[in-house]
């Protein structure tokens, strides 16, 4: 689910930067072009490509902030559930371990140390 979040995230971000290039401002540019100087028999009409451009900038707009939304929602909820590293695994596994009262062994040259007699 999350990876095909992540897919749709980046399709709909390659979307919106080919919708937003092909706005321009007053008419001019690549949506002036289709809209503008064919007259009447155009696909959009004299203005019909820049309304167009801009209300489908306004839906892919939403889109994009909701699937935002619920990647970073999502990321949260993984994350947490997510493994451990296999340091803090270790961890655990020594707090978990009972430790053994065994005496250490003398350093070479150190005479062993007598534990103190408990009375």
């Amino acid at each position: 689910m999350y990876t095909l979040l992540i897919v749709l995230f980046v399709l709909i971000s390659i979307i919106m930067v080919i919708v937003i290039l092909l706005q321009s401002g007053k008419g001019q540019g690549l949506a002036g072009s289709i809209g503008g100087g064919m007259g009447s028999t155009s696909i959009f009409g004299g203005r019909g490509a820049a309304d167009f451009l801009s209300k489908a900038t306004a839906w892919i707009a939403t889109i994009y902030i909701i699937l935002a939304i619920m990647i970073s929602v999502l990321y949260k909820s993984h994350s947490e559930s997510a493994q451990k590293s296999l340091i803090e695994k270790r961890m655990e596994q020594q707090k978990e371990l009972p430790t053994p009262n065994v005496p250490l062994a003398p350093v070479e040259g150190e005479q062993p140390q007598q534990p103190p007699n408990q009375q």
